[in-house]
C-alpha cells in the first residue's frame, strides 16, 4: 500500500493539514462514508512517514478489523474512497488558500444571482484591496480580471451601464501592463536556458512586442500616467533589455538602478524573484576591462540580505545562493562574511545537503584564511553529487594546487576537467568556455610561478586587464604577489 496515490498524498500533508483533513472527513457536506473516517484514523497513526512495514495491506487490515479474515475487496474500496476524498481535500484547501480566486468566484455568483448592490460594493472593496497591495506578479492580471467582471455584469444588465466609468480604457491598460511584466520574465527564462543549458525558445514575439513599445517610447516616454505603474514597469522593461542585449552594460545597470530605487514597491515574493534575475543578468553580462564581478556579486548578495530576500519564500535557502556567497567571499578573503553566512543561514539548508555544504563552507573558509592544506582536505571529502560541486570544486582545488605548488596534481585536474566538459552535453558551449577559462588560466599562472618568466607574467597581466581571464580580482591579486616576490614594479 505504500506505493499507492493515497499514501503519497498523505505523506505530503503537514501536521495542520492532517488535522484539517480529519475535520474534512467528519463533515457530512463532503463525506457521507463513515468507514473513511475510521480508515484514516488507522492510517494517521503512522504519519508522517507511513513506512512500508507499517502500512502494508494485511497489517492495516488487522488494525482495522482485528480477528477478521483479510478481504482485499473491502480494503480496495476503502483505499479508493479515501483517495478520492484526499484529492477533493487538496482541491478545497487550494481554493481556500487562494483568497483572490475565491473573491472572483463570489463576484460571479452575485452577478449570476442578480444581487446588484452587493456586487458593486464587493467589486469596489476587491479593487481597493488589490490596489493597496504591494506589487505582485499577477497584480495587473487580477486588476484586468476584476475590471472585466464589472464590464460584463453591466453589459448583461444594461440598466447598470451608467455604472461604467473608465473601466473600458483601464482594462486595456492593465492588459498592456501585464504583458510587459509577463513577457519580460518569459524572455529572461529563454535567455538563461539558451545560454546555459542548450535550450531554446521563441524570442521573436517578445522582441517584436518590446521593439514596438520602444519605438513608440511607450514606457520610457512617460506615456504611463500613474507614477507607481511607471516606476514598476521600468524595472521590467530594463530587465528585458538586460537579457536581450547583455553586451550593452547600461541595460544591466539601468535594471539594477531602477530595482534598487523602487524595491519598496514590490511584495516580498516578487522582490525576491527580481533580485534573483538581477544576479542572473550580472552573470550574463560580459566582463570588460576594469570589472571586478566577484566584488559586484558579493555586493549583490549583501543587498539581498539587507532587503530580506536572500532566503526562499518558504524560509529555507537554496544551495545556489548559499554556495555562491561563500565562494565569492572566499575569493576576496572575507572569512568574516563566510562565518556570518554559516551562522545565520546554514541551518536553513535542506537536510540532504548539509553534510556536503558543511565541508564546502569549511573548505572555502580555510582557503580565505590561507589554510591551504586544511582547505584541500575539506574539499577532497565532498561528494560531487550535485551540479555546483562538479564545477566549484574544480575551481577551488585548482586554486589550492596553485598555492601548494602542486603541478602534478594540477595537470591531472586539467585533464579530467577538459574530459568532463567534453562529455557534458547539457551545458552550452558558452558556459563550457566560462567554466574552462578560469581554471585554465590558474594553470597558466602556476607554470609562470614555478618557472618564473617575467615576460610571460606581463603578457598574462594584459589578458587579466582586458577582463577575459575568468577571474579579474583573483588573478590581479596573484600577479601582485608574484611581482612583489620577484621585486618587479
Amino acid at each position: 500500500m505504500e506505493s499507492t496515490l493515497l499514501i503519497r498524498i498523505l505523506r505530503s500533508f503537514t501536521k495542520n493539514e492532517i488535522i484539517r483533513f480529519d475535520e474534512f472527513l467528519r463533515s457530512p457536506f463532503y463525506n457521507k462514508k463513515p468507514n473513511a473516517v475510521k480508515f484514516f484514523e488507522t492510517l494517521k497513526k503512522h504519519a508522517p512517514d507511513y513506512k512500508a512495514e507499517q502500512v502494508g495491506k494485511e497489517n492495516i487490515w488487522k488494525e482495522l478489523y482485528p480477528g477478521k479474515k483479510y478481504n482485499w475487496g473491502v480494503l480496495k474500496n476503502l483505499i479508493f474512497d479515501l483517495t478520492k476524498l484526499s484529492e477533493k481535500f487538496i482541491e478545497v484547501i487550494q481554493y481556500e488558500d487562494n483568497s483572490t480566486e475565491k473573491n472572483f468566484l463570489y463576484l460571479d455568483a452575485l452577478s449570476k444571482r442578480k444581487i446588484h448592490n452587493k456586487f458593486f460594493s464587493e467589486y469596489n472593496l476587491q479593487l481597493k484591496n488589490i490596489e493597496k497591495n504591494k506589487f505582485y506578479h499577477d497584480y495587473y492580471s487580477d486588476i484586468q480580471k476584476l475590471l472585466l467582471k464589472k464590464i460584463n455584469h453591466c453589459s448583461v444588465y444594461t440598466n447598470y451601464q451608467t455604472e461604467l466609468d473608465e473601466e473600458i480604457n483601464a482594462v486595456s491598460d492593465s492588459f498592456m501592463y501585464d504583458s510587459i511584466v509577463k513577457l519580460s520574465g518569459f524572455f529572461k527564462n529563454i535567455a538563461i536556458y539558451s545560454t546555459g543549458y542548450n535550450k531554446s525558445g521563441n524570442k521573436s514575439i517578445t522582441e517584436h512586442f518590446f521593439g514596438i513599445a520602444d519605438k513608440n517610447n511607450f514606457i520610457t516616454g512617460s506615456n504611463i500616467k500613474n507614477e507607481r505603474d511607471y516606476r514598476i514597469l521600468l524595472v521590467y522593461y530594463y530587465q528585458y533589455l538586460a537579457f536581450a542585449y547583455p553586451e550593452n552594460r547600461e541595460n544591466y545597470f539601468n535594471f539594477k538602478k531602477h530595482l534598487h530605487e523602487n524595491s519598496g514597491l514590490f511584495s516580498t515574493g516578487e522582490k525576491s524573484n527580481l533580485y534573483i534575475h538581477l544576479g542572473d543578468a550580472l552573470n550574463l553580462r560580459p566582463s570588460k576591462k576594469g570589472d571586478n564581478k566577484v566584488l559586484e556579486f558579493l555586493e549583490h548578495y549583501k543587498k539581498q540580505i539587507d532587503e530580506n530576500v536572500f532566503t526562499d519564500p518558504d524560509g529555507g535557502i537554496n544551495i545556489y545562493s548559499y554556495s555562491n556567497i561563500i565562494k565569492m567571499a572566499s575569493r576576496l578573503s572575507d572569512h568574516k562574511l563566510i562565518k556570518f553566512v554559516k551562522d545565520n543561514f546554514f541551518d536553513l539548508l535542506l537536510p540532504e545537503f548539509k553534510e556536503n555544504m558543511n565541508l564546502f563552507t569549511e573548505a572555502f573558509y580555510n582557503y580565505s584564511k590561507g589554510n591551504w592544506e586544511k582547505a584541500l582536505e575539506n574539499a577532497l571529502r565532498i561528494k560531487p553529487d550535485h551540479f555546483i560541486f562538479k564545477y566549484d570544486l574544480r575551481d577551488l582545488t585548482g586554486m589550492l594546487y596553485y598555492e601548494l605548488n602542486d603541478y602534478e596534481s594540477f595537470t591531472y585536474l586539467m585533464d579530467s576537467h577538459k574530459h568532463f566538459l567534453k562529455k557534458n552535453k547539457n551545458v552550452s558551449e558558452k558556459y563550457k568556455n566560462w567554466y574552462d577559462i578560469f581554471i585554465s588560466n590558474i594553470y597558466r599562472l602556476l607554470k609562470i610561478k614555478l618557472n618564473f618568466d617575467e615576460y610571460e607574467l606581463i603578457r598574462f597581466e594584459k589578458v587579466v586587464e582586458e577582463g577575459i581571464s575568468g577571474g579579474t580580482s583573483y588573478f590581479t591579486a596573484k600577479i601582485k604577489e608574484l611581482k612583489k616576490l620577484h621585486k618587479i614594479k
